[in-house]
C-alpha cells in the first residue's frame, strides 16, 4: 500500500470501468464508487474492487474462506488467481449481488459469444 492508498483508505473511491469483463453489469466507460468494507462484511456475490499491481479490477467475488477470495469478472470464461482480503479496495454499490456463474454458464457464454461474434451478418 503506497502512501497515497493510506491518506485514502476509509474514504470512498472513484474507478472507470476499461474493460468488458462485468458485462452486462457494467461496460466500458460506467463510473463505479467503490466503499470501504470490513473484511467479515465480505461475502460471494459482491461485486468488489481490488488492487492487482498496477491495476485495479472490478470483478465479482465467487468464493471466500478465511483471508483469500476467488474472483471473476461475469463476462469472463475462468476465475481468477485467489486474492488477499486485504487487497480489496471496497464494494461496489448499487449493483445486485448474485452468484458468479459456474464454470460450465460460463464456458457456453463464452462460447455463444464467439459463435455470434463470426458469423457473417446480411443486411
Amino acid at each position: 500500500m503506497t502512501e497515497f492508498d493510506e491518506k485514502l483508505s476509509g474514504f470512498p473511491q472513484y474507478f472507470t470501468v476499461v474493460s468488458s469483463s462485468m458485462e452486462p453489469v457494467l461496460k466500458i466507460g460506467d463510473k463505479v464508487t467503490a466503499t470501504p468494507v470490513e473484511i467479515d462484511e465480505l461475502k460471494a456475490g459482491q461485486v468488489v474492487v481490488y488492487r492487482r499491481d498496477p491495476r485495479y479490477i472490478v470483478h465479482r467475488i465467487v468464493k471466500i474462506e478465511g483471508f483469500v477470495a476467488v474472483t471473476a469478472g461475469d463476462n469472463v470464461r475462468r476465475y481468477d488467481l485467489p486474492i488477499s482480503v486485504f487487497d480489496i479496495v471496497g464494494v461496489v454499490k448499487n449493483i445486485p449481488a448474485r452468484p458468479a456463474g459456474s464454470k460450465i454458464f460460463r464456458f457456453f457464454r463464452a462460447l455463444k459469444r464467439k459463435v455470434f461474434l463470426f458469423l457473417p451478418i446480411s443486411l
